[in-house]
């Protein structure tokens, strides 16, 4: 009986330091118990599209409309290159968040890769900022821009 009592105790310490690591801890702050978006007012919108518009705002309008962009362009495989946060920043963009690879495929079904990953040389499309606070799609001609824009992109921290 007390080994049970005990193990359980030891599992509510670890976890309770795990989310006192402020990575963790601020995860568990923004996502869980005061997350930026209503649950509620979320819920009573019918349409699935309207609701991840709402919830992850310009970032994935944007990203939902590469879709159409690429088939236009008729590129029969994308591989998005996704910028730095803090490239992005720097350069003035506020309101557009990179995401992941992975998410990005969730979004769109497309690659995308960051300038450290496996694969990167691939990329045939990079989001750059348009100079007024919004970004927009860039192909990429060849392998010498691409090693020019990954060359800039490099000198920042991907979070």
């Amino acid at each position: 009986m007390h080994f049970k009592i005990n193990l359980t105790l030891i599992s509510i310490l670890v976890i309770v330091l795990y989310f006192n690591i402020p990575f963790y801890n601020n995860w568990l702050n923004t996502n869980l118990l005061s997350p930026s978006f209503d649950i509620f007012a979320l819920s009573k919108q019918t349409e699935v599209e309207q609701r991840k518009i709402n919830r992850y705002g310009y970032s994935y309008a944007i990203y939902s409309e590469m879709g159409r962009i690429f088939k236009e362009a008729k590129m029969d495989s994308p591989v998005l290159l996704l910028p730095p946060d803090a490239f992005l920043k720097e350069q003035g963009v506020r309101d557009f968040a990179t995401v992941e690879p992975a998410i990005y495929y969730y979004f769109t079904g497309m690659r995308g890769v960051w300038p450290n990953s496996p694969g990167v040389e691939k990329a045939n499309a990079v989001i750059i900022p348009d100079g007024h606070g919004k970004v927009m799609l860039k192909r990429i001609s060849g392998k010498d821009e691409l090693n020019m824009i990954l060359a800039d992109l490099k000198k920042y921290k991907i979070d």
